[in-house]
């Protein structure tokens, strides 16, 4: 009741938003079904759907809006009029939902969102095709570079060797013709040295290109230390690793001489039981080798030396298996022959020196 004129004031309309289902206070009107009303600009599968629209009755009745049947969520706007004493505009209501998140499909994109993504998406695309462009131009750069270095234009024509004393001249230059005119990129300098390595006086081998049309060869050979006698009465110089470097008719005067029936073996090969051999003899002294006259090896490749220690005679050395040649070995005969024989009295006859720590004489 106003409390100017005594008079009640008029009823205001009233709009409940919830459920169908809701408890609705007593005295308020009937819920009305909402009035699905598409948008003309909406293309959307579910426009019907999700967009609604509600016209109340009479100012003097309550309305209750309810959700669309779908019960999708979303903004929803309300504009109500009032009585002619409100100053408000006509009724007028409108509402809009997305896609429920409940959905399947998920959640709409808005449109701006949805076109930076696609922007995005073409940018990285640009991206793509100008790195792809740039390792094109790069791969047919260098393809084009290898194309012109393989031509007859960088063709080798000049070989250089050096390091050659005892090799054999007409075999190293048979391995160099190979590559001689051939394109200096694609020449095959591993396969020369791999030849180079295969022949008897070759220890070290290196081969290097130099631009334009140069290669470079260096050798190493393999220093003898010693010959041994084969079963078949040919001689074998060898190194401290016991390989094979020439086969000869003669004795090389230049080197130890082994005598005994060693194995006939061809250039290039080796014997680890010379090598041991080899290897001793490397390592004696020069008072020592000075003395030693030679060396022999029997078929079970026992090992003895001769020495003169005076001129009244020889002395046979015994160093027993060829395995267990060991430098102490020679270490501890030196300093027994310093020592313990006088070169001015009879030298013994026998030497038995087959461990460092035990060295004994006899007569035979």
């Amino acid at each position: 009741m106003s409390e100017a004129d005594g008079t009640e004031p008029p009823k205001r309309r009233t709009i409940v938003i919830g459920e169908p289902s809701l408890d609705l206070a007593p005295g308020s009107g009937p819920i009305i079904d909402p009035l699905l009303i598409p948008f003309p600009d909406d293309t959307r599968p579910d426009a019907n759907r999700t967009t609604a629209a509600m016209v109340l009755p009479d100012a003097d009745t309550t309305v209750t809006l309810a959700d669309p049947p779908s019960g999708g969520g979303g903004l929803r706007t309300v504009l109500i009029g009032g009585s002619d004493e409100d100053d408000l505009p006509d009724p007028s209501y409108t509402a809009q939902s997305s896609r429920s998140p409940d959905d399947p499909r998920g959640p709409r994109v808005h449109p701006r969102l949805k076109a930076r993504r696609l922007a995005v998406r073409q940018q990285a695309g640009r991206r793509r095709i100008l790195w792809s462009a740039v390792a094109g131009v790069f791969v047919l750069i260098s393809l084009a570079t290898i194309a012109v270095l393989a031509t007859p234009l960088f063709a080798i024509s000049n070989i250089k060797v050096s390091g050659l004393v005892y090799s054999d001249q007409e075999s190293v230059s048979g391995i160099t013709a190979s590559i001689r005119n051939k394109p200096i990129l694609t020449a095959d300098l591993n396969s020369v040295k791999r030849r180079l390595l295969a022949l008897p006086w070759v220890k070290y081998a290196t081969v290097q290109m130099q631009f334009p049309h140069t290669v470079t060869i260096q050798i190493a050979e393999r220093t003898p230390v010693a010959a041994f006698l084969g079963e078949d009465n040919l001689w074998r110089p060898i190194d401290p690793e016991g390989r094979v470097i020439d086969v000869l008719e003669g004795r090389p005067v230049d080197y130890m001489p082994i005598y005994g029936l060693g194995p006939a073996l061809k250039a290039g090969e080796s014997s680890a039981e010379y090598a041991r051999v080899a290897q001793l003899i490397t390592a004696l002294p020069p008072a020592l080798r000075a003395i030693v006259k030679v060396f022999e090896v029997d078929q079970q490749y026992n090992v003895s030396m001769t020495i003169r220690i005076s001129k009244r005679g020889d002395t046979l050395v015994d160093l027993c298996a060829a395995r267990n040649l060991d430098v102490l070995q020679v270490v501890s005969l030196t300093a027994f022959l310093n020592t313990k024989v006088n070169p001015k009295q009879a030298p013994p006859g026998r030497i038995t020196a087959c461990r460092a720590d035990l060295i004994t004489t006899s007569e035979s």
